[in-house]
């Protein structure tokens, strides 16, 4: 299939939605996204050490788990931050929350102390900031934060009663039911119904498109998704493409084009609560108005960088298959080397089945011989030690 335009890149962020299944991004990818929300020093500090192979911290289940334990988190809030929670209902999920918070702590420190990723010693920070390597404490714990806001498919989707298990379902949806009974308020079933739906739609198939929060969080799914395509593909790491390699740093790229992305959304809700706070003024919501103009160009710029991203991922993956045909075509030309080879040595062989047809017929022929020798040696025995003893006469007399 050809590579995707930048008019259906853009449709997609419009409809904050990538059609097929979508799997979550790799490590890498998902830090250089993070990696937006770093000072240019920080950010420098962690292409570095990307490009130049050293460890970078990470989770055993991924960047994504930790974004739906956010997601989660968020949710819970929401929910307790009600006054219609009912007391009894709050005490449950305020005990979930805790539960959740102590898992995103626990991946806090992983990130933030990273033990055998980080330098830890005096000698060893020192060693890794003359080299331009080390990431400050402060900006490992923006990276955090960056990513707890991992872009990953379907992230709405997921539910904090889903993942408590079918037990907690059992015990909340107990709890609200007998609130409802007694108080005989129609609202805290209501408000069951709104718990409990996400757990009754989970039963229901995979979704059949990879959906995000808004368009910035698809474009940046979009990039790290072709990132990924690129540096996992052989062919772009084999060396058909070694000064290619030279020439751009899909790292840098990535993180840059990560960090505008993000920039961009920040100034767009300034200007969006600005506009909503002092839009009454006509003179200020044209000068709003002017300012959003001046930045739709920045937008179609990055979607064109995330569409030449896709480019690449195209061309290198339409390499990858001729590199394929390419290496078949060389199994073949040693296969018709073999063959010469076999047929030259022919003649050999012939001469070798006539050896083994003559030296068959000799054995055949020393057989019959040994056969025959046997035969006679067989009589001969016999007639030494016959098999019936004879009686001798009483006298021997010659004839």
């Amino acid at each position: 299939m050809p590579a995707r335009t930048s008019e259906q890149i853009r449709e997609w962020c419009d409809r904050s939605s990538v059609p097929g299944e979508r799997r979550e991004l790799s490590d890498t990818a998902a830090t250089l996204i993070a990696s937006g929300y770093l000072t240019p020093g920080g950010r420098a500090i962690v292409v570095r050490r990307i490009s130049t192979g050293r460890p970078m911290p990470t989770l055993p289940n991924g960047f994504g788990d930790l974004r739906r334990l956010q997601r989660a988190i968020v949710q819970l809030e929401h929910q307790l931050a009600s006054p219609m929670v009912p007391g009894v209902v709050a005490a449950v999920l305020r005990n979930r929350l805790n539960g959740l918070q102590r898992r995103r702590e626990d991946a806090r420190k992983q990130i933030v102390t990273a033990k055998g990723v980080m330098a830890s010693s005096t000698r060893a920070i020192r060693r890794e900031r003359r080299e331009n390597i080390y990431l400050e404490i402060d900006e490992r714990e923006r990276l955090f934060s960056g990513l707890l806001c991992t872009p990953t498919p379907n992230a709405n989707a997921s539910s904090y009663v889903r993942r408590a298990g079918t037990a907690a379902i059992d015990r909340i949806a107990g709890v609200v039911g007998q609130v409802a009974a007694r108080s005989g308020n129609p609202q805290a079933e209501q408000w069951a119904d709104q718990l409990l739906s996400p757990a009754r739609d989970s039963q229901a198939g995979a979704p059949k498109s990879a959906n995000f929060v808004d368009g910035y969080e698809t474009l940046l799914f979009v990039a790290g998704h072709y990132y990924d395509r690129i540096v996992n593909n052989p062919a772009w790491r084999s060396d058909h493409f070694e000064v290619q390699r030279t020439q751009v740093n899909l790292h840098a790229e990535l993180a840059e084009i990560a960090a505008d992305v993000i920039a961009l959304r920040a100034v767009r809700i300034d200007l969006d609560r600005a506009k909503r706070n002092g839009g009454f003024d006509r003179s200020f919501a044209a000068e709003i108005d002017r300012r959003e103009t001046a930045l739709r160009p920045v937008w179609t710029e990055l979607i064109d960088r995330v569409q030449a991203l896709g480019e690449v991922a195209h061309v290198v993956e339409s390499a990858a298959t001729e590199l394929q045909v390419l290496a078949e075509y060389n199994r073949a030309m040693t296969l018709d080397d073999r063959i010469d080879a076999l047929i030259a040595r022919s003649g050999d062989r012939e001469m070798s089945v006539d050896n083994a047809k003559r030296l068959t017929e000799q054995v055949r022929s020393g057989e019959e011989q040994l056969r025959i020798y046997r035969d006679v040696l067989q009589g001969n025995i016999a007639r030494i030690s016959p098999a019936v003893p004879r009686e001798l006469p009483a006298r021997y007399e010659p004839s």
